[in-house]
């Protein structure tokens, strides 16, 4: 027996159902598919841009100069030559406070290497700042930016946020998020270690 009847224009129920079924699995699988490709598109431009600063991996960074917890002036171009990590973080920042010590581990590593890491503290106090630094006995300059203008202006809207600045000046990878021993290493030491 003939199920469809051309004549009539119609479709049996059972077989409306699976059509409709597999149109909505189709859309169902479009819609997943499109939302995969823009968080893909969102974290990579994430990760080698920030904001609409200009900082990006493989530009230069601008010169920029704080004071540290200790009241000196410190500049960028102090560290020229250098392999810098900007690292952005405060002390109310779970994350940032996480992985804190594995950042003072990995210059204690490095720092003979030439690499230093400036810490940027997102608008707390000196007292604050310097008491929370004390706390994990970071040895690398932390600097303060009280209005965060510094942060603002390097597009950083996230905590922590880690720039590599290079030997050559150049920005080398953008890291928005928690270090971990194991990222540190991933992510900077081919650009710390001094290639002959």
């Amino acid at each position: 027996m003939n199920k469809t009847n051309p004549s009539t224009n119609h479709i049996p129920r059972a077989s409306r159902r699976y059509r409709q079924k597999k149109i909505g699995n189709l859309f169902f699988l479009a819609g997943a598919v499109f939302v995969a490709v823009a968080l893909a598109i969102i974290l990579f431009s994430r990760s080698n841009a920030l904001g609409s600063a200009g900082v990006r991996v493989g530009a230069p960074l601008d010169n920029f100069s704080l004071v540290d917890i200790h009241g000196n002036k410190v500049r960028l171009s102090d560290y020229t030559g250098r392999p810098v990590l900007i690292n952005a973080w405060a002390s109310w920042c779970p994350p940032c406070r996480a992985e804190m010590p594995s950042l003072n581990q990995y210059y204690q590593t490095y720092k003979d290497s030439g690499f230093v890491i400036l810490a940027i503290n997102d608008g707390e106090s000196q007292s604050i700042a310097s008491d929370f630094a004390g706390q994990i006995g970071v040895s690398f300059p932390v600097l303060l930016d009280p209005g965060t203008q510094e942060l603002d202006r390097l597009g950083i809207h996230d905590l922590p946020t880690s720039i590599l600045v290079g030997r050559d000046g150049l920005v080398k990878t953008i890291h928005i998020g928690l270090f971990t021993t194991v990222s540190l290493q991933q992510e900077l030491t081919p650009f710390v270690v001094k290639q002959n």
